[in-house]
């Protein structure tokens, strides 16, 4: 499998747990493919944050973050990640949360679990 390949497949299982994580918890889909709930959102770096916030999924390939949450308390995009892409970060539904693991410079390496309420 070329890199190319493999990015697809990333791609494609980080949409497949966000659809698992939606489908268990009986979230619905709007027309245009997006989704809104409230969750608690945990933001695990060299720093940590924990609020209760609303969280967006798109499962559209043109919009840019599939995963996003709204600004609140620690959850400050100053201080951490508010939004994710699935072609940057992995994505998976497990102990019924999704989860989000990454690295980037700002925060080095971090891990978001996400449970709605």
């Amino acid at each position: 499998m070329n890199e190319s390949e493999q990015d697809i497949a990333e791609i494609a299982r980080n949409f497949e747990a966000m659809g698992n994580f939606i489908e268990h918890f009986g979230i619905n889909r709007d027309r245009g493919e997006r989704c809104r709930f409230d969750a608690d959102v945990i933001f695990q770096s060299t720093r940590l944050a924990h609020e209760h916030t609303r969280v967006y999924l798109s499962f559209r390939d043109d919009d840019v973050s599939s995963v996003r949450f709204a600004e609140k308390g620690e959850l400050n995009p100053v201080f951490v990640h508010t939004e994710f892409r699935v072609t940057s970060s992995h994505m998976q539904f497990e102990n019924n949360e999704l989860q989000i693991t990454g690295a980037s410079p700002k925060v080095g390496a971090y891990k978001v679990r996400i449970i709605p309420s």
